[in-house]
């Protein structure tokens, strides 16, 4: 459980999500909204809002290429917000392969809106790095750590990270990052690993798989959530903090499949190594979590096991959901009752 209560500000705030079509973006918006906060959201043009149903009405969706930094600069005008999240990314997923759209999107674009964080221009300003800026490590990575990022999407991340934290020194603004570890859960894009997992264990099924031993840090998103709305409320913290956001506990691919096949009764025995290992497998690292309870009062409520459950939980109540998942992976759409 989170070790100390949320203190929440008297008022709501003006809350601007970058990335709100996103994985993560969806589930911060729908989070600001429980908490009484107006949202306004970032698409970039041509993205489909399916992760934002059930909420579009309720916020304020912007379409925009925060690439262009004039644009930026009068939506940010216009909508006067007191919180920024920065979400949006590029090469993420292993499919953005696009080193200049990396660089833009990542680097680039956040630089400009750290330029205006630094202006004053919000109260907070939360950006979404990764551990991944670490790089490869034999023990879990404190914030005070060296780096040494691997691939175009790690580097860009941690040159963003460093802008933000010299910006918020040298002018005193309210600017944090936190670096997350794998985020799972609600509104993942179907061919990420736990939702591949989950809906192919709802029809009895593994996925192809990579190598057993390859090792993550796997974290619920509503927790990153709730790590977010900490950092943006914690106005007491360090000016350009850096925290880690993750469980602190390895897990390796066979743990997970163990899980899942133990969840959903799956007899079929994994394919090892039938799918091709990413250029990051290999750098991606456990974070020390130790810095983020101590300043934030946070640490992850759900573990692993619990976190899985309640992704499978989502997917087998909602048929839409369901038939979403299932076409994305060329399953079937309907799942098999689960067995535990």
């Amino acid at each position: 459980m989170s070790e100390a209560p949320l203190t929440r500000p008297p008022t709501p705030r003006r809350t601007f999500v970058t990335g709100a079509g996103g994985f993560l973006g969806a589930n911060l918006c729908r989070r600001l909204l429980r908490d009484g906060h107006s949202v306004h959201g970032v698409l970039r043009p041509g993205a489909d809002p399916w992760r934002l149903e059930g909420i579009r009405r309720d916020i304020t969706i912007h379409r925009l290429d925060l690439r262009d930094a004039g644009a930026v600069r009068t939506t940010v005008d216009t909508v006067r917000a007191d919180w920024l999240f920065h979400l949006a990314a590029h090469g993420a997923y292993s499919w953005q392969t696009d080193t200049g759209a990396i660089r833009a999107t990542n680097t680039g674009a956040t630089a400009a809106l750290v330029d205006l964080a630094a202006a004053d221009t919000f109260e907070a300003f939360v950006l979404a790095g990764s551990t991944a800026e670490y790089g490869p490590g034999e023990h879990p990575a404190e914030e005070q750590d060296p780096i040494a990022p691997r691939g175009a999407y790690a580097v860009s991340k941690a040159a963003a990270t460093r802008y933000a934290r010299t910006m918020a020194r040298h002018r005193g603004a309210h600017i944090v990052t936190l670096r997350l570890g794998t985020a799972y859960g609600f509104w993942e894009d179907p061919a990420r690993l736990v939702p591949t997992l989950a809906t192919f264990g709802l029809n009895g099924r593994l996925p192809p798989l990579a190598d057993p031993w390859t090792v993550r840090d796997f974290v619920f998103v509503d927790d990153v959530c709730e790590a977010f709305v900490r950092a943006a409320y914690t106005t007491t913290l360090e000016r350009g903090s850096v925290l880690n956001i993750g469980s602190g506990t390895p897990t390796s691919l066979a743990e997970l499949v163990d899980l899942a096949r133990e969840e959903l009764a799956i007899e079929e025995s994994p394919r090892w190594s039938t799918m091709d290992p990413r250029p990051w497998d290999a750098a991606l690292c456990v974070a020390d979590c130790t810095r983020s309870r101590d300043r934030l009062g946070w640490r992850p409520r759900r573990g692993l096991a619990e976190g899985f459950r309640a992704l499978v939980d989502w997917l087998a109540s909602d048929s839409e959901h369901r038939a979403r998942y299932a076409r994305a992976l060329g399953l079937a759409p309907g799942p098999r009752s689960r067995r535990r």
